[in-house]
């Protein structure tokens, strides 16, 4: 053995030999070592009592020979029956089983067989009632191996086994009340003890000699294996092992903490610590936040040694830790952060705050019981005060528990803060989970809305490129040129109207993102113009421009701001009769500082009290003739956002209906010069897949059949060798085996992200330009798609002139 434990055996009780990871049982010792470990009883019969003392009787019950491997599960059904006639419960019966079988593998495993007997020992004090005395089964194992080497490293704890070897002496010591070892090089003798609780009734010797006889063998034992057998008895362990920590009896301690004479002094600090905890309360809108808050302040107004809230879970039914605080809130590190449905028992809330003056006074069992033994064992619960948190439907949603070590620690006081604080916590409970159903619906809608978009974008892109291109084929004749580009411009009106709602979203939720540089302000409204010229055509609408301004450099977003005058432009034009008038002014305002751009038309106007409110989502005026204009009413209120963003104003005027509209957009001027608005990178020849006489080979990927075979054909017509795959495999395989002048894919694919497969592409040193489309359209999946590797990121539907553009400009890149 590696040390030698000398003289007697030596009583060290199981609470103070640590757990091993892995407790080796190797019987190969040369010198003799005798532990002896015993646990506290659990009541008052002769604490100090060892194995077979010289005041008991001890009576055999039956011998088995451990020489085959199923004696195992022989000596463990021998031990359950057994125990089960002398009177422990169900769970005790399997411990001790267990326990045994434990031993029993061991002594068949390292030392070739034993013998193991089985016993009735009983006190014989004749001054003690009968019914109160001593009554153990006990149980020893022999063998004749050699010996136990390690043990005292073992029983310590310090021993790693890599084999697992041992485990059975650390189980059974957990698991009995008394385990006495004797090993040397001669064998080894294992006892095992474990006393029949008081409520148990006793058996005379009569009975224990009818239980020896009547104890008939067990049945025939099934084919086993013995790793089958320790895998089993290991998972019990831990299971035991586990109950075993969390139900130690723990003492605890009461004590008042005021006197009468304090009484109005107490009375006025509840009234004002209410008072500033409602408020604290008040201000907490998520629940842990709301749960913390509260058990801080009732722990600390209690003056509590720890105070612990636990909430229902409606879906699970368990018990959910959210909040502890104290000065020893260290002691429930320990909890499990979720408990059973009945770990405060079935009755649990129906008789209100709960005050256990002095758990060890309790004569049956408490609401707090299993709390009290879930508990660190060295530090025990004798106070405590348990209230449950109820709705207004009188259903218990959540439960405060406040404890202290000192028996009769809390007073009426306490019980008054407690109940007058989960009052107020059971509105604050409600708001804060109204406050997370509400969080929750917004992030089931925002999730709704993005996929949506992609849903609703996705058949759009076949349908707008396709389009886009026969647009642009002058070989087309008249007529149809004009039905091309009616549902052109109704496939982008369907386009903007996703973009309006998406970005409203952003408006909602605070994430949208801005540019900030010098604008040519004129530039971008002769764009706008030139955008809406066939609407302006087909209304048959006048427009003035008056572009006057001396100073029209604004700092800004360019896209944002041509995304603000689109905007009132297509309101102007929408909302005024064919034929109207509609002129667009610049001007400096009153402090030179800002470019007033004013936009006036002769069309339906606003009814004065309606103004103040068109800026408001959803909103187109008065609720006539919102289907005839159509829209989603959010245009206007995206203005304000997007000009508010960029520091300036937006203000509408009326004279009433029919009386026409003047929109007055204010943006701040910036004294220098705007850069030159870049060119659109245009084909310049009718193939520009071609450069320089070659084809350029596009990888094009994507899992919509529509959107890769109209592309793929657009594409080829444009000059472009074409290569297409559905899905990131074969694309990543096209990638490493071919070399491609470009990538374009789809960013949703079956078999995962288009971004996880730039980024694998990006790993083998590829450099490709490459191009992202999706349906996805925010800042963040703009930024993603940059960070993965993608130059270009174009939000679908794309069209033609787009996706060729950006051909164009990432490889002259």
């Amino acid at each position: 053995m590696g040390s030698k434990i000398t003289g007697a055996s030596t009583v060290i009780p199981a609470s103070s030999i640590a757990t091993p990871v892995s407790s080796p049982a190797c019987f190969s010792a040369t010198t003799r070592e005798t532990m002896t470990m015993q646990r506290p009883l659990s009541s008052d019969l002769a604490c100090n009592h060892s194995v077979m003392s010289s005041d008991s009787q001890s009576l055999p019950l039956h011998i088995v020979d451990l020489h085959v491997e199923k004696d195992i599960v022989v000596c463990r059904q021998h031990a359950r029956q057994f125990a089960s006639a002398l009177g422990f419960d169900l769970q005790t019966q399997t411990r001790i089983a267990t326990a045994v079988s434990e031993i029993a593998r061991n002594a068949y495993q390292y030392a070739s067989g034993g013998v193991v007997e089985f016993l009735s020992d009983c006190e014989t004090n004749s001054q003690r009632r009968f019914d109160l005395r001593r009554q153990s089964f006990i149980i020893i194992i022999r063998d004749q191996g050699p010996g136990i080497p390690h043990l005292k490293t073992i029983l310590e704890g310090d021993y790693r086994s890599t084999t697992g070897m041992g485990l059975g002496i650390i189980g059974a010591r957990r698991l009995m009340d008394t385990v006495d070892i004797q090993s040397d090089s001669k064998g080894t003798v294992i006892t095992l003890q474990k006393n029949l609780p008081p409520s148990a009734a006793r058996k005379t010797d009569a009975q224990i000699q009818s239980i020896a006889v009547i104890q008939s063998e067990p049945a025939a034992v099934e084919r086993t294996v013995i790793a089958e057998v320790q895998r089993q008895n290991q998972e019990l362990i831990t299971v035991m092992d586990e109950v075993r920590l969390r139900q130690e009896d723990l003492d605890h301690l009461n004590k008042e903490l005021e006197d009468t004479n304090a009484g109005v002094l107490a009375l006025y600090d509840e009234l004002e610590t209410l008072h500033r905890v409602g408020l604290l309360l008040a201000s907490k809108i998520d629940l842990p936040a709301v749960m913390q808050t509260l058990i801080e302040a009732t722990t600390d107004l209690t003056g509590a040694q720890f105070g612990v809230c636990y909430m229902l879970n409606k879906k699970t039914g368990h018990w959910e830790r959210y909040a502890d605080a104290g000065p020893k809130r260290d002691l429930l590190s320990d909890l499990p952060k979720t408990q059973g449905s009945d770990f405060f028992g079935s009755n649990f809330g129906e008789e209100g705050l709960t005050h256990v003056p002095d758990m060890e006074d309790l004569s049956e069992p408490s609401c707090m019981s299993d709390f009290s033994a879930a508990l660190d064992p060295s530090n025990k619960l004798r106070s405590c005060l348990a209230f449950p948190l109820k709705a207004e439907n009188n259903s218990v949603v959540g439960a405060l528990i406040f404890g202290s070590s000192e028996p009769r620690f809390f007073s009426e006081r306490s019980e008054r803060i407690v109940s007058s604080i989960a009052a107020q916590a059971i509105v604050a409970v409600e708001k804060a989970r109204l406050f997370d159903s509400v969080k929750s619906a917004s992030e089931a809608k925002d999730r709704f809305l993005a996929m949506l978009s992609h849903e609703l974008r996705t058949p759009l892109n076949p349908v707008l490129s396709i389009v886009s291109d026969l647009h642009q084929n002058p070989s087309f004749p008249k007529e149809f040129q004009e039905d091309i580009a009616v549902v052109l411009r109704n496939v982008q009106l369907e386009a903007r109207l996703i973009d309006d709602l998406l970005d409203f979203q952003r408006i909602i939720k605070g994430n949208f993102s801005f540019a900030s540089e010098p604008v040519d302000a004129h530039s971008i409204i002769e764009t706008v113009v030139n955008i809406c010229k066939h609407d302006l055509l087909s209304h048959k609408h006048h427009l003035t421009l008056n572009l006057d301004a001396p100073r029209f450099i604004v700092i800004g977003d360019p896209a944002r701001l041509q995304q603000i005058l689109w905007n009132v432009l297509k309101n102007a034009i929408k909302f005024t009769p064919i034929g109207g008038d509609i002129s667009i002014t610049t001007e400096l305002g009153s402090s030179d500082q800002t470019l007033c751009i004013v936009i006036t038309d002769t069309g339906r106007g606003i009814e004065n009290e309606m103004l103040e409110g068109i800026f408001n989502a959803f909103e187109q005026g008065s609720l006539e003739g919102t289907t005839e204009f159509g829209g989603l009413g959010l245009g206007l209120a995206i203005v304000k956002a997007f000009i508010e963003k960029l520091g300036g104003t937006v203000k509408a005027e009326s004279a009433g209906r029919d009386h026409g509209t003047k929109m007055i957009l204010s943006f701040p001027l910036v004294d220098v010069l705007a850069p030159g608005i870049a060119p659109v990178l245009e084909p310049t020849d009718q193939k520009p897949g071609l450069i320089g006489g070659k084809a350029q080979h596009v990888l094009l990927v994507d899992d919509h059949f529509d959107t890769l075979e109209s592309l793929s054909r657009i594409l080829a017509r444009k000059g472009y060798v074409v290569t297409t795959a559905v899905d990131c495999a074969s694309a990543f395989t096209l990638a490493q085996n071919q070399t491609f002048d470009v990538i374009c894919s789809d960013l949703g694919l079956p078999d995962g992200s288009g971004l996880d497969l730039m980024i694998d592409i990006r790993k083998l040193g590829i450099t490709t330009p490459s191009i992202a489309l999706s349906g996805y359209g925010m800042e963040s999946d703009v930024a993603q798609a940059q960070d993965a590797g993608f130059q270009k990121h174009l939000t679908k539907p794309v069209s033609m002139h787009a996706l060729l553009s950006a051909l164009a400009g990432v490889l002259a890149d």
